[in-house]
């Protein structure tokens, strides 16, 4: 089991994704990574096995919790003193990398663990640090031993090689005593044919390669189907991803018909007609002839963008009026199996979390809507020792029973909204306060005016969460 302990909402959760954008300025160029496999077929173009070779693919087991935090760091300092960073802004990177590295605590059955090895499966800072990490790893490796194989082209921690087959054994014993923790599996080719990453390489008589679209034998060719409720865009994606591939891996003729045939039979699988699938892929096939006939490349599309719920035609029009400002829309699906069936983490209970609550009187129907940063349950119990002590300046909730010989009923205490992000905290409170149908003992007016609160009276009453007992 690999633990992965998620960094969302994390104190260095911001600071890893500023880092990753940092490092933008000095990026990662080594000559045995590539970036895909479109890219890997580039590098092989003119490729040919030499006699007594034979095709592997290496594999690092468990990449991320196998690379010390320590040779991490190292590598990126390394990194950046080759790009010439200036010193100052090295030390501060690699102290910040430090910092986010070892802030790998999570929660798993109602107990907290800390990763004491390796890089946290979760951060934003891992896939750079472990590709920062196998680059040297590769440069020190190659240098030292004359057993390191001839071809090697790595992405992320799968390694296409060439090596002698009689020094097969001797090259993975090699590869497996360079670093304590990093081990390397490996997997030979079979009657000339290995499978890599979704590629099938395959070697001719003459000793070049072919190459060809390889699914693993589990594969159904199930996508997004026609009736789901999915954005059009994200009905497409699975298909201009194979026509993409399709028109960039170079194919025999007959392997190329072969593979678009699929295409289309997977489209019909989905419940798409074939004029569906065909105009995916004549628009990859024109994207294709034009980038053969011109050196120029599109221009990077800069757009700022927006996740919203897909919910037509509501979103449907707010994607016209976000279009007139220059931004762009991007759908998300809200209502997934995932997320109706599994959970990944422990429940965290009401009393833990931060976000909206409700307190209710005993002897009128006024309600105190109030917003909390920290625990509910440490929040409340502030409130009671206010309202028990009469310290009727310290809360709203205090003042009203003093004032008017009131009693509090904290046994109906509610846990109205979880709201994790602080900067969502004035909004949702200023929505409760708004829609609620009850006085309020609240002296202050809610954190934001605006007359779109009151447009949510009819439809937004019922409480997200069930009434919570306090505790204390």
């Amino acid at each position: 089991m690999r633990p992965i302990s998620s960094n969302i909402c994390t104190p260095t959760e911001k600071m890893a994704a500023w880092l990753v954008e940092e490092m933008r300025k000095y990026p990662v160029k080594h000559g045995k990574s590539v970036l895909n496999s479109v890219d890997l077929v580039e590098n092989l173009k003119d490729f040919k096995v030499r006699r007594g070779e034979i095709l592997v693919s290496f594999d690092v087991s468990a990449l991320f919790p196998s690379v010390p935090i320590s040779d991490a760091l190292r590598s990126l300092r390394r990194h950046l003193e080759r790009r010439r960073a200036p010193p100052n802004q090295i030390a501060a990177y690699v102290t910040i990398a430090e910092v986010c590295m070892n802030q790998n605590y999570f929660l798993f059955r109602g107990k907290f663990y800390k990763q004491t090895f390796g890089l946290s499966m979760g951060s934003k800072l891992s896939p750079l640090l472990a590709e920062l990490f196998m680059s040297d790893f590769e440069t020190d490796l190659e240098k030292r031993e004359k057993l390191f194989p001839r071809v090697w082209w790595r992405y992320v921690d799968d390694i296409f090689a060439t090596v002698k087959e009689r020094y097969l054994p001797q090259t993975l014993e090699t590869l497996n005593n360079q670093h304590s923790s990093i081990k390397f599996t490996v997997e030979k080719e079979v009657d000339g044919k290995l499978p890599f990453l979704d590629l099938l390489i395959s070697r001719k008589e003459d000793n070049t390669v072919k190459f060809g679209i390889y699914r693993k034998p589990t594969s159904t060719d199930r996508y997004i189907t026609v009736d789901s409720n999915h954005f059009g865009a994200q009905k497409q994606a699975a298909f201009h991803s194979m026509a993409h591939r399709l028109y960039n891996i170079p194919m025999e003729s007959h392997e190329f018909e072969l593979e678009k045939q699929k295409i289309l039979q997977a489209g019909e699988l989905n419940g798409y007609d074939q004029e569906f699938v065909s105009k995916i892929l004549r628009k990859h096939e024109r994207k294709k002839l034009r980038s053969n006939a011109t050196t120029f490349k599109p221009e990077r599309d800069e757009s700022q963008r927006v996740s919203l719920p897909y919910h037509p035609p509501l979103t449907n029009s707010i994607c016209k009026i976000l279009s007139k400002h220059g931004l762009k829309v991007a759908y998300k699906s809200s209502n997934t199996l995932k997320d109706r069936l599994v959970a990944l983490k422990d429940k965290v209970p009401p009393e833990e979390r931060s976000g909206i609550y409700e307190i209710p009187c005993q002897n009128c129907p006024a309600v105190y809507i109030g917003q909390t940063r920290r625990k509910f349950r440490t929040r409340i119990k502030e409130h009671k020792n206010a309202v028990d002590n009469g310290r009727s300046n310290e809360s709203s909730v205090a003042a009203h029973a003093s004032e008017l010989n009131h009693h509090i009923d904290w046994g109906k205490v509610k846990f109205k909204k979880c709201v994790r992000k602080a900067s969502h905290l004035n909004a949702w409170e200023s929505m409760y306060i708004t829609t609620s149908e009850r006085p309020l003992m609240n002296e202050d007016d809610a954190p934001i005016i605006s007359p779109l609160f009151n447009l949510l009276k009819p439809s937004f009453q019922q409480p997200d969460h069930p009434s919570t007992n306090t505790i204390g």
